[in-house]
């Protein structure tokens, strides 16, 4: 495709005033509510085609999420939205996704915070307030009150995080959230003094600060290449989320499972490059951020199942489930002893205080708002038995008012 001969305009006049307040506010609020409505005639706009690459396997719950999306961007669009399409990684790494996105490689990519710390400061200080708010969710509620948090958490381009990524050339759109990972070994293990001196795939890095507070040794790899680490004793241990290692096969390798109360994955975003949002029409903007609430709900319920899938999966594989009880002590005190992050704010913050109570503002509301009105269980009891219950976790009323609580921006004030 020839990224130059892509112009993103409107054949006519269509009067969008009252729009771009509505996209000034989708991007400008928390979440917009104008849209181009039923009787916009999407006749008199030029076809446009975005090219999105993926670097997740196929089938994996992150994967899931990014083509429902484009699927319900191009049907809502009547068809003047598409995408073409490059899967696992074959297009550009994990690790160029920032250059991808600024040379026009695509347009629509996965992008990782933790994978470009000198290139996001304020952005990775960010996400450490984030998992530090978080880190004691657990499971199932990290997944649920954690997720809808962080979109909510990302979708106001009016804090210095969205303003970093925005100039760096990258508009998070699909926000994520993984967690609790699953700590997946080839050999069992119970205690920090089983994993001491194992070398250990982590995706971030206060992730490989908490599991070397374990005794690990942790070594960044993209997620395309951890099976073969595994496979050849490169690595013994890797930090995923479950259908990763669902999707990827891990267990085949791997099939020893630990959901510890480490902090989720943050800052993990399907992106659009500046430059391809700021050419889009405002009509086309709105859509696609209207398009992102049903995958996000199929995201949850997805990821939620994915947990009751493992159990099963480990067993099947010659391993199983551990209980994290003896790794979890050590992993808290990881997290009490980190500086307060106000007084660790990098350049560009102009009121960390205030930024820190927001997140914790958000992230209140997100937890109160789970285990007080959508039912959700605390975690605790059976580790194989709460795993069990996926998504069914929720009924399908408790899912609506979650996906309207996504909608409405819950914790913003």
């Amino acid at each position: 495709m020839e990224h130059s001969k892509k112009r993103f305009l409107a054949l006519g006049a269509i009067g969008a005033v009252a729009l771009l307040a509505g996209c000034a506010s989708a991007a400008g609020t928390t979440v917009p509510t104008a849209e181009a409505g039923d009787d916009f005639d999407w006749s008199a706009v030029e076809a446009v085609e975005l090219t999105a690459s993926s670097v997740f396997p196929p089938g994996s719950t992150a994967q899931v999420l990014e083509t429902e999306w484009m699927a319900a961007v191009t049907k809502a669009t009547e068809g003047k939205v598409t995408f073409e399409y490059f899967e696992g990684g074959v297009l550009h790494p994990v690790t160029e996704a920032i250059s991808a996105l600024n040379s026009g490689l695509t347009d629509v990519t996965f992008v990782n915070n933790g994978y470009f710390a000198d290139q996001l400061p304020i952005s990775n200080w960010d996400d450490a307030i984030m998992q530090t708010a978080v880190s004691g969710f657990g499971y199932p509620n990290m997944n649920i009150a954690g997720i809808g948090q962080q979109i909510v958490h990302h979708s106001d381009p009016d804090t210095p995080a969205r303003a970093e990524m925005t100039a760096k050339g990258f508009i998070p759109i699909l926000p994520m959230l993984s967690g609790p990972q699953g700590l997946h070994c080839a050999k069992p293990f119970a205690s920090p003094a089983d994993l001491k001196g194992r070398t250990v795939r982590v995706p971030y890095p206060i992730a490989q600060e908490e599991l070397e507070s374990l005794g690990m040794t942790g070594m960044f790899l993209p997620p395309n290449e951890v099976y073969e680490a595994l496979q050849r004793g490169i690595i013994d241990c890797a930090l995923n989320a479950t259908t990763n290692i669902l999707a990827g096969g891990l267990l085949e390798v791997s099939p020893w499972v630990a959901f510890p109360n480490t902090a989720p994955s943050p800052g993990a975003n399907i992106a659009i490059s500046t430059a391809a949002w700021d050419g889009l029409i405002p009509e086309i903007q709105q859509v696609m951020l209207d398009a992102r609430y049903k995958p996000f709900e199929r995201f949850a319920r997805d990821t939620l199942d994915g947990y009751a899938d493992i159990v099963t999966a480990a067993k099947d594989a010659g391993g199983g489930v551990i209980d994290a009880a003896k790794l979890n002590p050590a992993i808290a005190r990881y997290w009490a002893g980190r500086p307060d992050p106000v007084n660790s704010a990098p350049a560009g913050v102009a009121d960390p205080k205030a930024d820190v109570k927001r997140t914790n503002a958000i992230t209140e509301a997100w937890r109160d708002f789970a285990v007080n009105e959508l039912g959700v269980p605390v975690d605790g009891g059976d580790i194989v038995e709460v795993l069990g219950r996926g998504s069914g976790v929720m009924d399908d009323a408790a899912w609506d008012a979650w996906s309207k609580a996504i909608i409405d921006g819950l914790g913003v004030r």
